[in-house]
């Protein structure tokens, strides 16, 4: 089935329907001038005509009737032949008295003047190519008097007029079909823009958004589509992020599981040896504290990844933020001073207290501080503030540290993405699902070289699961 388009369905019919207008009305027009004229143009001859009867006029030379009038005349006998006429080039069908009594319809003639009803016998006829109006006027004898008026000049009219108005029938035909056209293609060019837009969504491509500026029905679509859109990525990154995160916690449970028991024996074997009388030489001493440290730091590490494996429930309570601002800080002052980081802090007395787990805004909050200071090696200034925006409270970390780019900045959140040499790349991945366990959020903005601003964003009645 042929498909055709909402611009073809727009403009087709309305082109045809006005098209059928535009040339009917002014047929109708001409004819009904065309009528009207030849009412006008009857009348006047019949004037003449009673005017040459009541005078006797008729009965002077028809050259003169003809020179007074603007008229031929012709007079035929009972047996319809031409006793007398005043056409020119005559003389072909002159002698064809059958045909000429034809063409002049006297045969029907004569039952009307026979019979007469009261009217004027009158008829349009065409002789030599001419286009006449004949009034019949009965003779003595059964002869016919026939006075014929040409209409040449109403014809003519008549054709040209027809054109005049045909012409400017189909002009303004072409004008509407033209303004049709970019009225169309005004409403059906974003449709158009919104239907690719679609199939480029369709193949996957959910960074597509369509740009439609109208503030009409067809804008809102495109702002609906845009929308759609957005809700789609997001709703596929979250998935992403989930199956990410589902995987990392299995191999985080199994790894955990495989490395701590090894390493219990190893911390336990090494605090051994350094019990024994032969280690006690410093350098064996140092050593031994070296693998220590360098299990504590695998510990850690080990313990990281069975929080991430195994979340716990919340402990949800209302409280203030400044209290876990507070003491995250306290605990960090010394860190904080032996980097040569300065601290600025700014809790604003107005923030509400939220429902939160202290433990785990902790742990999100120390690692974005952590984060923050090795993000400043030769030292930096911290800035902690809270925040309050409509429904939601906020804690905002600065750094003016290295930076981090673009690139990278889109992936900070997926399990295992580091780029230091120490770490698992779980501590954002971490924080962000701390904060969506809350209902709330994480946002990092940051321009290489320049610095990092980290956002916290806790809802202020937390939706629980």
């Amino acid at each position: 089935m042929r498909r055709y388009s909402i611009q073809t369905k727009i403009v087709l019919p309305f082109m045809l329907l006005f098209a059928v207008v535009a040339i009917v009305f002014p047929l109708v027009a001409v004819e009904i001038f065309a009528w009207k004229y030849d009412e006008q143009f009857t009348r006047e001859t019949e004037g003449w005509v009673d005017t040459i009867m009541k005078t006797g006029y008729f009965k002077q030379e028809p050259e003169k009737i003809k020179s007074a009038y603007g008229v031929e005349i012709m007079i035929f006998g009972s047996d319809y032949t031409l006793n007398g006429t005043t056409l020119d080039a005559f003389s072909d069908v002159g002698q064809d008295w059958t045909n000429l009594a034809e063409k002049m319809r006297l045969r029907e003639v004569k039952l009307h003047l026979e019979n007469p009803d009261g009217k004027s016998v009158i008829r349009d006829v065409t002789l030599n190519g001419k286009p006449y109006k004949v009034f019949y006027l009965p003779l003595n004898l059964g002869r016919f008097y026939c006075l014929l008026r040409p209409m040449e000049a109403i014809a003519e009219a008549k054709r040209t007029l027809t054109w005049y108005m045909l012409s400017i029938a189909v002009l303004v035909t072409g004008l509407v079909a033209l303004i049709s056209h970019l009225i169309g293609r005004n409403l059906t060019n974003p449709i158009k823009v919104l239907v690719d837009s679609t199939t480029r969504v369709a193949t996957g491509n959910l960074d597509e958004q369509c740009n439609i500026k109208t503030h009409d029905e067809i804008g809102d679509l495109a702002a609906a589509f845009n929308q759609m859109t957005r809700d789609l990525k997001q709703s596929r990154d979250q998935l992403i992020q989930a199956e990410r995160l589902a995987t990392a916690g299995k191999m985080s449970a199994s790894f955990a599981h495989e490395i701590r028991n090894p390493l219990s024996s190893m911390r336990m074997l090494a605090q051994m040896l350094m019990q024994k009388p032969e280690m006690a030489v410093e350098k064996h001493q140092q050593s031994l504290r070296y693998i220590l440290e360098e299990i504590k730091q695998i510990d850690t590490i080990v313990k990281g990844l069975m929080d991430f494996a195994r979340p716990t429930a919340l402990n949800l309570r209302q409280q203030p933020l400044s209290l876990v601002l507070q003491a995250v800080l306290a605990l960090m002052a010394a860190n904080l001073e032996h980097h040569k980081i300065q601290l600025e802090l700014d809790v604003s007395p107005e923030t509400p207290e939220v429902q939160f787990d202290s433990d785990k805004l902790k742990q999100a909050f120390m690692n974005v501080v952590l984060n923050a200071m090795e993000a400043m090696p030769q030292g930096g200034v911290l800035k902690v503030s809270t925040i309050v925006d409509e429904d939601r409270v906020g804690i905002k970390v600065v750094d003016n540290g290295v930076g981090i780019s673009a690139e990278d900045l889109a992936h900070l959140f997926e399990p295992f993405f580091t780029k230091k040499t120490r770490g698992t790349g779980l501590g954002l991945a971490n924080v962000k699902r701390i904060l969506e366990e809350h209902g709330g959020n994480v946002k990092i903005e940051s321009t290489l070289g320049e610095g990092t601003e980290v956002s916290l964003w806790l809802p202020l009645s937390v939706v629980r699961n």
